[in-house]
């Protein structure tokens, strides 16, 4: 009996954080699931539009070494492929994201793993990749990382 009380209750608070009643959380729930199915797919969308404005921002600038604005470290993973496409050169591209330097080793004449295999030599450095473009985070300082492509 307290068992089928404990669920009871907690069944009662469940309705009450989806704003519903016992009866009908399961709908509810349903409901909330298929808007952030929805949000998700949005919020997809607006990040690959972003970084495909960064992409022309650095292209743009045409520097060899750029700073870049990602929310996640996923998002340099999207913009390292967009950059490529334009890119005529070895291009670097970096941002600081908890304490760490996420980064991207672009190379048109496939050398980013190579550049990589150099970086992993000086220190703490995870990442992987195309012969095209690697994408990695390190402790090690951008100067460090921006001498791999000179």
């Amino acid at each position: 009996m307290a068992r089928l009380k404990a669920a009871h209750q907690q069944l009662k608070e469940v309705a009450t954080a989806l704003s519903t009643t016992p009866e009908e959380v399961v709908a509810a729930a349903s409901d909330l699931l298929a808007k952030n199915k929805a949000l998700k797919k949005q919020l997809k969308a607006a990040t690959k539009a972003l970084m495909a404005q960064q992409a022309a921002q650095v292209l743009a600038s045409g520097q060899q070494v750029n700073e870049v604005h990602i929310e996640s470290a996923g998002d340099i993973s999207v913009l390292a492929p967009l950059v490529l496409k334009g890119a005529g050169e070895e291009t670097l591209l970096w941002a600081k994201l908890n304490g760490r330097l996420y980064f991207a080793l672009i190379s048109p004449a496939g050398q980013a793993r190579t550049y990589l295999t150099k970086l992993q030599a000086l220190g703490e450095v995870q990442g992987g990749g195309s012969p095209k473009v690697v994408t990695g985070n390190t402790t090690l300082p951008l100067e460090r990382v921006a001498e791999t492509i000179n």
